[in-house]
């Protein structure tokens, strides 16, 4: 089943949203460098944990993915919910809710606000701003 539909997107706006779902895919598959090419990696990130600010660079976010021997099950984080992705131009975000799972069961879920810019005609992450908590 869908989790959300993309029937009325444009061409930009899907190719935002596949940026943001090969990175996401990069986390399930452990690929640091998978994540690293799909951000600038000098690109801020402000990552909410329990209510405080992480502040980073998007490399030093993607350095942050446990390495199967610190957490030896799967991971994965999906899109859990109709993202919101809007583009001008050269410049788009993309509103993502989440769910990260550990083994397939639900562990936290949030949101991802993710923005872009298109640098020779290609998409790339240029930040992040997430939060995490608890499913309700």
């Amino acid at each position: 089943m869908a989790r959300y539909s993309t029937a009325d997107f444009s061409p930009d706006q899907l190719a935002v949203l596949a940026v943001a779902e090969s990175f996401l895919a990069g986390i399930a598959a452990r690929s640091k460098p998978h994540m690293h090419a799909h951000i600038l990696p000098r690109g801020g990130a402000a990552l909410l944990r329990d209510g405080q600010p992480l502040l980073c660079t998007l490399a030093e976010s993607v350095e942050r993915l446990p390495s199967e021997a610190d957490l030896p099950q799967a991971i994965a984080e999906v899109i859990s919910a109709q993202p919101t992705v809007l583009v001008d131009r050269d410049i788009a975000m993309a509103w993502t809710p989440f769910e990260f799972l550990i083994d397939g069961a639900v562990h936290h879920v949030g949101t991802n606000i993710m923005s872009f810019v298109k640098q020779e005609g290609k998409w790339v992450i240029s930040g992040v701003a997430d939060n995490t908590h608890k499913p309700e």
